[in-house]
């Protein structure tokens, strides 16, 4: 059973500016940025290094995977408890910012920001793969850290150290340059030992603070929770990792598939070498109603030749496939496979219009229908707490229900074509270097953060705005916060 030590809220009063004009979010980082922003301090990095050995013992993930099936890691018995009920949502009003010009649902993939037609416009880009330096974390100092008090009045005083030092820091880091509200959760040994919400759960709205329990936008993060599940389906023998499966999803969605949408494979889907191409206008310029949707366009059109091309596509097919080996909707099997058996509910596939209570607002262009189409891609709501849960059950040091075997775990954090340790993408993991994984997510007004540190410690956090332009700058933003706190040196 996770513990949380601090569940307090902040009481800051943040007055937001929302102007009618205000812009969209910019990123390097998934799923989305605008692309008509200079994007200030982009570090995409590239994987690089030698051929790895499989920890699945399949054939490594090259630039281009010429695949059968391989032998099945050692089968697993999937929990059976019954998926939580998320389908019944308050809906609750929204503000919205003015609409963009649409582009032509029928253009071909706009992939790249320079073949944009409006300003505005989002579109997918290369993760970054960049990170601090690891410096010693003081685990003892934390977990003897007394708790911040409610308020944030009196915590960044001279002299204020530990978790009021940390809250104080962070909300001055986060609510600034138009966001609305953040959380954050830091979890040690499996055990939540933070978590603290700031700013406002829908301002011009409602006057509600934010609370530990609300749910944010998690964005590309939700592609770790599609990779887990669908590994669960790898381990229990339902299907190769390099079996060809593309004929499988195209009969699902009722389409005739592209020669290269057939040579489709689990691996080449969750490390991103399909050879789908980024289909902007599918997931973002409405030239699709829904991920099924999308996943039609992409079936028909098909794949290119290898290569890591990091594409939302990848899991919007990734999703559909786990409906057609399950015979469940994508999010039952999610819950059946991940979540329910580590205790987690509340977590949905959100629309683009429709929080609902104890879900924060994410300010959002009028006229889109990205949560829609990105589904397994990107669009679940979480909470941080949620996150490190998730992000901890992959850490067998650690009690409790562990989803997959250790060496589908580092075979997750392997990036395609290196080795473990390695930067680049896994599969449904960002590899930063010094054991360190996780996965950042990025849309509109959306930026949120896991990582686990490799030594123990795992945040999360969660931001409502336009702040920071480039998500991996959480990491130096929290690591300000641990400075400050005392729990690790300058």
């Amino acid at each position: 059973m996770r513990r949380t030590r601090t569940t307090g809220l902040a009481t800051v009063a943040l007055t937001l500016t929302m102007a009618v004009g205000m812009v969209a979010c910019t990123d390097t980082d998934p799923t989305s940025r605008v692309a008509t922003v200079d994007v200030q301090g982009s570090g995409a990095g590239t994987s690089t290094g030698d051929a790895s050995t499989d920890p699945l013992g399949g054939a490594a993930a090259d630039s281009v995977v010429d695949s059968g099936v391989v032998e099945d890691a050692e089968v697993s018995t999937p929990p059976t408890d019954t998926p939580a009920d998320d389908t019944s949502i308050t809906v609750a009003p929204v503000v919205t910012l003015p609409p963009v010009d649409d582009v032509d649902a029928g253009d071909a993939d706009d992939s790249t920001a320079a073949d944009l037609d409006a300003p505005g416009d989002l579109a997918t880009d290369d993760p970054s793969f960049e990170a601090e330096p690891l410096r010693p974390f003081q685990v003892q100092a934390a977990e003897d850290a007394p708790p911040s008090g409610p308020g944030l009045d009196d915590a960044g005083s001279a002299g204020s150290t530990g978790w009021a030092a940390f809250d104080a820091n962070l909300d001055a880091a986060l609510l600034i340059n138009g966001n609305s509200a953040a959380s954050v959760a830091v979890s040690i040994g499996g055990d939540v030992v933070h978590a603290r919400g700031f700013g406002r759960r829908a301002p011009l709205l409602n006057d509600e603070i934010t609370d530990v329990e609300d749910r944010f936008r998690i964005a590309s993060i939700s592609k770790t929770i599609t990779a887990i599940t669908l590994l669960q389906l790898v381990e229990q023998g339902v299907v190769g990792i390099d079996e060809e499966v593309g004929q499988r999803v195209a009969d699902h969605l009722g389409v005739v598939p592209s020669a290269g949408a057939r040579r489709l494979t689990v691996r080449r889907l969750l490390n991103h070498t399909s050879g789908f191409s980024k289909y902007d206008t599918q997931f973002f310029r409405k030239g699709a109603d829904s991920c099924d949707g999308a996943a039609r366009i992409g079936m028909q059109r098909g794949a290119g030749g290898g290569g890591y091309t990091y594409s939302n596509m990848n899991y919007c097919v990734a999703g559909v496939l786990i409906e057609a080996l399950t015979g469940d909707s994508y999010t039952a099997a999610a819950y059946e496979q991940v979540l329910t058996p580590l205790g987690l509910s509340g977590l949905r596939l959100a629309n683009t219009f429709d929080p609902g209570p104890q879900e924060v607002l994410h300010a959002t262009t009028a006229g889109r229908n990205y949560m829609e189409t990105l589904g397994a891609a990107g669009s679940w709501i979480a909470t941080p707490s949620d996150l490190v849960t998730i992000l901890d059950s992959l850490d067998h040091s650690t009690p409790g229900f562990k989803p997959l075997e250790p060496d589908t775990v580092q075979l997750m954090a392997t990036p395609s074509g290196a080795t473990f340790g390695q930067r680049g993408y896994g599969l449904g993991l960002i590899s930063y270097g010094d054991g360190r994984y996780g996965h950042t997510g990025t849309i509109e007004n959306t930026h949120a953060m896991v990582l686990d540190r490799g030594d123990g410690v795992i945040w999360a956090i969660t931001v409502a705005g336009p702040y920071p332009d480039d998500t991996p700058r959480l990491e130096s933003i929290i690591n300000r916060a641990f400075e400050a706190a005392g729990f690790i040196s300058g």
